[in-house]
C-alpha cells in the first residue's frame, strides 16, 4: 500500500469495504452448499452401491445354488441315478456309446438349466482322467483340462466354489469374453474326487449392476481379488486391469467401504461379503453441479453482479476525488528538469486542491526564473573554464613545437622541416576544431600520430612509440586533447632526461565499466615525494573561475583530469603509478559512447 499511487489506495480501500463482506458471504454459502450436494451425492452412490453388493450377492448365490442343486437331482423320472453316480460310471467307462446314453440322460435337467438362465453358455462335466460331457456351446474335441489353471485351482478349493477371470476361453468353440465358475466334486462316503463341474457365464450375468444408477454415474466397476475388471459400465475394460488412478486407492480401503472426491470425480468402494471382490462407483462432480446447480449458478450471478456494481462503484468515485490530485502529481513529475510546464489551473475549484495548485504554480514560476539564470552563468562560466584550458595546453605545445623547428631550421635544411610543419599544422587545425568537444578516437589518435612525427625528428631514434588499440574504439567519440598532453608529458618529465633508448607505448580497450586508455613510459619515473605531490593535485575537484582569469598549474596532467571530470563526471578521470627509474604510466577512464 506504500509504494501505490492515492487512486489505487482510494479504490482498494473501497473495494475492501465493498467487496470482501461480498466475497465471504458467497464463499461461505458456496462452500455449505458444495458441501451439502456432496453429502448427498455420497449417500445416493453408497445406496447404489449397496443395492449393487446385494445384486452380486444374490448372483454368487444363486450361482451356488444352482451347481449345487445338478449335484443332487436325479437323471430323469425314470431313472433316480444323480450326477454323482452319471460321474462315476463315465470315470470307469472309455466306450463311447456308453458315453453319448450318459448324456442323454442328464440332458433334460441341462437344458432346462440353460433355458432357465439366459446368462449360462454352457455346462461341463469333467472327470478326473479328462472325459467330459457339455451341454450348450460345445468344448473343443479331445480337450482335457487336466493341466489348465482353472482346473487346478478348482481342486485347490476342495469343492469350493472357484469364479475364474474373465477372457474368451480357447477351449470352447467360438468362444467370447466369459466368467466361468466351477466347483470340484467329490464321493459324499469315500470324499474321493469323482470330477469337476463348469459353467460358463456370460457377462450378463451382472447385467443387474445397472439396476438403479446413481445420478451422473460414470462408471460402476466389479473387481476380482487381483484387481481385475469382471465387469465395468462401458464394457472396455472387462478382463482387463482396473485404471492406475483408482487401483492407488485400492490399499486405502478399510472397513468395508471408502470414499474419495479430488473435486471432479467421486469414487465410493465397497466389498463384497465373503468375497474378496470390491464395486466402484465413479460419480461425475462436475455433471451434478451442473444438474442441480441452477440455484447455485443464480446466488452466484447474483453474488457477481453485486461485486461488479460495487467495483465500477469504487473506480468512479476514486477517480472522481483523486483526479486533481494526480494531475498535480503528474505536473510536479514533468517539473523536474530544466523546462517548467505551467499548470491549467480550473478556476472553479475552490477547495484544497485548488489552493495547492495555485500555490504551486506561483513557487514554479519563481523557481524557473532563478534557475535560469543560474544555470546560463555557470554554463557560460564552465565554456570559458573549458576554452581557458585548452588555450593554455595549444599555446604551450605550440612553444614548444616552434622552438623545436627553430633549432632544426639553424643546423640543417632537411625535408624534415616540411614534416613537422604540415604535422603541426594538422595538429593546430585539430586544437582549434569547435564543432563539438567530442571526436572519434581515431581522430584524437591521429593528433597523437602528428606529435609523435615531430618528435621522432626532434629525438630520432632515442624514442620510440608504439600504439595497441582495439579497431572498435576507434569510432567511439571521446573529449578531444586528453591523450597528446599525456605523451607530452611522458617525453619531457619521463624519456628527455633518460640515458639511451625510451619507449611510449598506448593502449586501449573496452571494459563493463568503459572505455580505459593506458599511456606507459620507461622513463626516470617520479620520487615518491613526486608521486604524493601529483596526487594531491588530481584529488583537488575542478574550481571555477572567473572569466578571463588562468590557472597557473602544470599544463599537462592536472589539466586532462579536469577537463575529463568536469565533462563526464567525478568517477571518471586519470590515475597513475610511477617508480623511480622505472617508469610511469597513467590510466585513463572514460564511459563507452559509440
Amino acid at each position: 500500500m506504500l509504494f501505490f499511487n492515492i487512486k489505487t489506495k482510494l479504490f482498494l480501500v473501497l473495494v475492501a469495504v465493498s467487496i470482501i463482506p461480498i466475497i465471504v458471504v458467497s464463499l461461505t454459502s458456496y462452500k455449505s452448499y458444495t458441501k451439502l450436494v456432496n453429502e448427498q451425492t455420497t449417500l445416493v452412490a453408497s445406496t447404489t452401491l449397496q443395492d449393487s453388493v446385494k445384486s452380486i450377492e444374490e448372483i454368487l448365490q444363486n450361482i451356488d445354488r444352482i451347481s449345487l442343486t445338478i449335484l443332487q437331482q436325479t437323471s430323469n423320472a425314470n431313472n433316480y441315478t444323480t450326477v454323482l453316480d452319471e460321474l462315476k460310471k463315465m470315470h470307469q467307462t472309455n466306450d463311447s456309446y456308453e458315453l453319448f446314453l450318459m448324456r442323454n440322460r442328464l440332458k433334460f435337467m441341462f437344458e432346462n438349466i440353460l433355458l432357465g438362465y439366459s446368462y449360462i453358455n454352457g455346462i461341463y462335466l469333467f472327470t478326473p482322467d479328462g472325459k467330459n460331457i457339455s451341454y450348450g456351446t460345445d468344448l473343443l474335441a479331445n480337450y482335457s483340462p487336466l493341466q489348465d489353471e482353472w482346473y487346478v485351482a478348482t481342486l485347490e478349493g476342495k469343492g469350493e466354489l472357484h469364479i475364474g477371470e474373465v477372457s474368451a476361453k480357447p477351449f470352447i468353440i467360438n468362444a467370447k469374453p466369459s466368467i466361468s465358475v466351477s466347483r470340484s466334486l467329490y464321493d459324499p462316503y469315500t470324499n474321493e474326487l469323482i470330477g469337476v463341474f463348469m459353467m460358463d457365464l456370460s457377462m450378463e450375468v451382472f447385467r443387474g449392476l445397472n439396476r438403479n444408477p446413481a445420478p451422473s454415474l460414470s462408471n460402476i466397476y466389479l473387481i476380482n481379488e487381483f484387481n481385475h475388471v469382471l465387469y465395468d459400465k462401458s464394457g472396455v475394460l472387462i478382463g482387463k486391469a482396473l485404471p492406475d488412478p483408482i487401483a492407488a486407492l485400492m490399499p486405502l480401503v478399510a472397513g468395508g467401504n471408502y470414499q474419495h472426491n479430488d473435486g471432479h470425480l467421486l469414487t465410493v468402494i465397497q466389498e463384497v461379503p465373503q468375497r474378496n471382490w470390491k464395486i466402484i462407483a465413479v460419480i461425475s462432480v462436475d455433471t451434478i453441479y451442473k444438474q442441480y446447480g441452477i440455484s447455485q449458478q443464480l446466488f452466484l450471478y447474483v453474488s457477481l453482479s453485486c461485486a461488479v456494481i460495487f467495483l465500477i462503484l469504487s473506480f468512479v468515485l476514486s477517480n472522481f476525488i483523486s483526479k486533481p490530485i494526480i494531475k498535480l502529481a503528474k505536473a510536479m513529475r514533468r517539473n523536474k528538469g530544466q523546462h517548467f510546464a505551467k499548470l491549467e489551473i480550473d478556476h472553479k475549484q475552490a477547495d484544497e486542491i485548488g489552493i495547492l495548485y495555485h500555490e504551486y504554480d506561483k513557487m514554479m514560476q519563481a523557481i524557473d526564473t532563478h534557475i535560469r539564470e543560474s544555470y546560463q552563468n555557470k554554463i557560460l562560466m564552465l565554456d570559458s573554464q573549458m576554452k581557458a584550458l585548452e588555450a593554455q595546453i595549444n599555446s604551450h605545445f605550440l612553444y614548444n613545437t616552434l622552438e623545436s623547428i627553430n633549432s632544426i631550421a639553424e643546423i640543417e635544411e632537411v625535408e624534415s622541416i616540411v614534416i613537422m610543419t604540415k604535422a603541426l599544422g594538422d595538429m593546430f587545425r585539430y586544437s582549434i576544431k569547435t564543432e563539438s568537444e567530442l571526436v572519434p578516437t581515431q581522430d584524437e589518435l591521429q593528433h597523437v600520430n602528428n606529435y609523435m612525427a615531430i618528435q621522432k625528428i626532434r629525438y630520432g631514434d632515442k624514442i620510440d612509440f608504439k600504439l595497441n588499440v582495439e579497431e572498435r574504439l576507434y569510432e567511439h567519440r571521446i573529449l578531444k586533447l586528453i591523450l597528446q598532453p599525456l605523451v607530452e608529458n611522458a617525453i619531457y618529465h619521463g624519456l628527455e632526461s633518460k640515458r639511451g633508448k625510451g619507449c611510449i607505448a598506448i593502449s586501449g580497450y573496452e571494459e563493463e565499466s568503459g572505455i580505459t586508455f593506458r599511456i606507459k613510459d620507461d622513463g626516470i619515473g617520479m620520487t615518491p615525494a613526486q608521486v604524493e605531490e601529483l596526487q594531491t593535485l588530481l584529488d583537488q575537484p575542478p574550481a571555477f573561475m572567473a572569466i578571463g582569469q588562468r590557472s597557473r598549474q602544470s599544463i599537462g596532467i592536472k589539466n586532462v583530469h579536469s577537463r575529463i571530470q568536469l565533462y563526464y563526471g567525478e568517477e571518471y578521470g586519470i590515475s597513475f603509478s610511477s617508480k623511480p627509474d622505472e617508469g610511469t604510466e597513467i590510466i585513463i577512464k572514460l564511459p563507452a559512447r559509440n
